[in-house]
């Protein structure tokens, strides 16, 4: 099993770093507290503090130099920026590569005995879920070197934000909630926290779990019945990342924000769990750099995890 110290970061590829920041940090009200720029690694990057994730960061990272890797992921994108990988900190890096050969996964990218990069999911399925890995204190992972960085503290900036509290959770896309669940939790202790029943929703079943030393969750979304948008999501993308999803504190202020920056939403919810309110709403990845975002808020703690879910098996 591979054993995680805790989630250091989220990260995103962007074609440019500094729109891309720009962005986090007017929209989102994230705040960079790190710059690098580093040809030899290929890349550019900026590391950001997202409000109430204390030890979870968010970072950016943008091709540089000739070779870049990054610009090769983009241009198997076709171009498209969205979610590039999460970091975990770990106490032996070459346990992990030892544990990851073990179950037939290749690294994609290393660097022996600092850092590596693997696709989590369960080989069988193809490509899925980039993960990188790193030992203590080795921020390295995403080009990050003393001498190509520098430490950066921005004050806050007077426009509206979303007013986020925290990152909630990671979703991943695959075909089968529970094979994909079982996987994680042999594979890196994940434990399932909660799911949906099978049939409340017409074209989606979701669980989700806890991560080793994180307050940031990972949710597993599967299609069910005729013409799934995960099935659709899944035909283009596979075993990859779907959203990731932010608490607001104030529904209100966080709508204000999105007015205030020229920034749609889709797919309004709201309810009432014993009597406590509760909202939840996307924004499109063309708003957001390529990640499709979701939002949530409730009245009291806890009412719109538990709005329609039920324990875990």
């Amino acid at each position: 099993m591979l054993h995680i110290y805790r989630m250091d970061h989220v990260a995103q590829v962007a074609t440019e770093l500094n729109p891309q920041v720009d962005l986090l940090e007017g929209l989102f009200g994230f705040r960079r507290v790190r710059t690098w720029d580093n040809p030899k690694a290929g890349t550019r990057g900026a590391r950001l503090a997202v409000p109430g994730s204390w030890g979870q960061c968010w970072e950016v990272l943008a091709p540089a130099g000739e070779g870049s890797a990054l610009q090769a992921h983009l241009d198997e994108q076709g171009g498209r920026p969205g979610l590039h990988h999460v970091a975990f900190e770990v106490p032996d890096v070459e346990a992990v590569n030892a544990e990851l050969r073990r179950r037939n996964i290749v690294p994609t990218a290393e660097s022996p005995g600092r850092w590596l990069e693997a696709s989590l999911s369960p080989p069988e399925h193809g490509t899925g879920a980039l993960c990188r890995f790193f030992g203590p204190g080795g921020r390295a992972v995403c080009g990050e070197a003393p001498d190509v960085s520098r430490d950066e503290a921005t004050g806050v900036r007077d426009e509206p934000d979303l007013g986020i509290v925290m990152i909630d959770h990671v979703c991943q896309a695959f075909r089968d909630r529970d094979e994909l669940a079982a996987w994680y939790e042999a594979l890196a202790g994940f434990v399932q926290v909660w799911r949906t029943p099978t049939d409340e929703h017409p074209d989606m079943a979701d669980l989700v779990m806890s991560v080793p030393g994180s307050t940031i969750s990972w949710e597993i979304i599967m299609p069910r019945g005729e013409d799934s948008f995960i099935e659709r999501f899944w035909d283009r993308s596979g075993a990859a990342y779907h959203h990731v999803t932010f608490e607001v504190a104030d529904w209100g202020r966080a709508m204000e924000a999105c007015a205030h920056h020229d920034t749609p939403t889709f797919g309004e919810n709201e309810g009432e769990t014993d009597g406590a309110r509760w909202r939840d709403v996307f924004i499109h990845p063309k708003h957001t750099g390529g990640v499709l975002v979701q939002l949530f808020w409730e009245e009291r703690p806890g009412v719109w995890v538990r709005s329609d879910k039920i324990p875990p098996r």
